[in-house]
């Protein structure tokens, strides 16, 4: 058996590797998975560059901004998804114009989904002094601050979407409407160890690919959404509503085959290069992603 160490963030797309390793998917390719949850995407970029983890989860945006800030070898070797995020806000606050003044909680200022969001706020007439940013770290640690009252609106997915919701908390827009092409969610790892583990990565690979095929199968859904369930400590129809969400084929869900999606990465570095944060013309997208582990994956040479 190969050992993996693996770090996630909290969120509802980890029920591929949840179910993968209940079902013994992993350990049928030969893997054992060692899992540990980051506070954060700077926690995550930091454990992975010394190496801590092997592989991770990141936004496609934090690949860019490790790569031409920090000079890192990191790449995304699998999509995960758009981000499945909603913008997020309390109860009292029923436009995005109302933001003004009001307290918006990120993972991190110079995360990619600072951008998202300052975009979106940008359309709805809010420029960037119209609002404070607040440091909240990760989905579950933000959905938390929000439902507290430490910060007023947040980019969130579900379940922490479906959860506030409930409780009577906005959603007031859906970055999928607004951003249809965003290479969001992806698998990353460094060059150095993929090098050397080519391997297991590729393993690794084959065996998220068939736990995925399974959770998107919809006569799966009960038990899929029976491990969210657990996984979050949810009621039985926020499970499975997060599940339908996951499962949703507009491309609002989970990738189908774990696709990285290259136009959205353009997309991703069109964004930091309107923003000042890259150069114009900018590196192509394909500096920031290898594709070989998918197709070797998939059966392909």
């Amino acid at each position: 058996m190969s050992a993996l160490n693996v770090m996630l963030f909290g969120t509802g797309s980890n029920v591929v590797v949840t179910a993968g390793l209940a079902r013994g998917v992993f350990a049928r390719h030969g893997l054992t998975l060692d899992i540990a949850y980051t506070q954060g995407s700077e926690m995550l970029c930091e454990t992975l560059r010394t190496g801590g983890c092997d592989i991770g989860v990141l936004a496609a945006d934090d690949v860019v901004y490790e790569v031409e800030r920090r000079g890192l070898d990191f790449f995304l070797f699998m999509g995960i998804h758009t981000g499945l995020l909603s913008l997020m806000t309390r109860p009292e606050i029923t436009t995005l114009g109302a933001l003004a003044g009001r307290r918006f909680g990120v993972d991190d200022t110079a995360s990619g989904f600072v951008l998202l969001a300052r975009q979106i706020l940008r359309d709805h007439g809010l420029t960037e002094g119209g609002y404070a940013l607040v440091k909240a770290k990760g989905m579950n640690l933000r959905a938390q601050a929000l439902e507290n009252g430490e910060i007023d609106a947040a980019l969130l997915s579900p379940p922490f979407t479906l959860r506030l919701r409930d409780r009577g908390f906005r959603e007031l827009a859906r970055v999928h409407d607004f951003f249809p092409r965003y290479q969001a969610g992806c698998w990353v790892t460094t060059r150095a160890w993929a090098t050397k583990h080519e391997e297991e990565l590729t393993t690794f690979v084959r065996a998220y690919l068939e736990s995925l095929a399974w959770t998107l199968d919809r006569k799966n859904r009960e038990e899929a959404a029976g491990y969210l369930g657990q996984e979050f400590k949810l009621e039985p129809d926020i499970a499975r509503r997060t599940y339908d969400l996951l499962a949703e084929s507009d491309g609002g869900g989970l990738f189908r085959e774990a696709a990285i999606d290259a136009e959205g990465i353009q997309v991703v570095i069109d964004m930091r290069v309107e923003a000042g944060l890259l150069p114009s013309p900018p590196p192509p997208a394909s500096k920031y992603y290898d594709a070989r582990y998918l197709e070797r994956a998939r059966g392909g040479a």
